[in-house]
């Protein structure tokens, strides 16, 4: 959806009506997605944002809980083997599904007038308590500065995603006819991730960044997210009460 808003704000001059300017933007995702490599994780993310485009092209109301378990049921549907073999898509789902029902109870249970920062604490907790217990058992690694450094590079993303997809439709429409277009755009893409990749080497690289556990048995995933599906239910049901 960051590269489609992108996509879409800067063809605004065109004044495209609604729906022909969401299928510009599903056709850049499309090609952003290709050229990223379309891994499990991409996908997921593209076939959600697909969605959320039609809601819009056509003035309906988006559920992204629906969306993300549709579009879990449909990958699985095509390969069931992304959940044994492609520990990203799990991870990305969790981190998802945190960010949709555990972000919302987080963010009121911070007391920070900053409407901004107070999403930002909610969003980056909310996607690492979500994949905690996968990350376990699939590294066995315990990072303890990870929630800080996603703090800081947080409201570079979007602007890193947003320059790379512009940077990548640049490159592809001035690419033979005049390349140094293409490496202006690549330029501020390249500012915005050169930053990203410096904090996250500079990051792990203090002492006592991470901190390598043994064992992280399966059944002990199966009871944490059994544990976080009981808390989140009991909030639900406390809300609609």
């Amino acid at each position: 959806m960051i590269v489609a808003e992108w996509i879409m704000a800067a063809l605004a001059f065109v004044k495209l009506p609604k729906r022909w300017g969401a299928i510009v933007g599903a056709v850049a995702v499309l090609i952003f997605v290709g050229i990223a490599g379309a891994s499990a994780t991409a996908l997921r993310a593209m076939l959600m944002a697909f969605i959320a485009l039609y809601a819009r092209a056509t003035g309906r109301s988006y559920s992204a809980g629906r969306a993300l378990l549709f579009v879990i049921f449909l990958m699985l549907l095509w390969n069931p083997l992304y959940l044994v073999f492609d520990p990203g898509f799990g991870l990305s789902v969790a981190a998802t599904a945190g960010l949709i029902w555990l972000a919302p109870i987080i963010e009121a249970f911070i007391k920070i007038k900053n409407a901004f920062w107070k999403s930002a604490i909610a969003t980056t907790l909310s996607a690492q308590i979500a994949v905690l217990p996968l990350l376990l058992y699939d590294t066995g690694n315990l990072s303890f500065v990870a929630i800080p450094a996603n703090l800081i590079t947080m409201p570079i993303v979007p602007l890193a995603m947003g320059l790379s997809a512009l940077a990548g439709f640049a490159g592809i429409i001035f690419g033979t006819i005049a390349p140094i277009i293409g490496i202006v755009f690549a330029f501020p893409a390249y500012l915005a991730n050169a930053y990203l990749i410096w904090v996250a080497q500079f990051s792990s690289s203090l002492p006592f960044a991470a901190f390598t556990l043994p064992l992280f048995p399966f059944w002990l995933v199966l009871v944490a997210y059994a544990a976080l599906i009981c808390f989140l239910s009991s909030k639900r049901k406390v809300s609609l009460v």
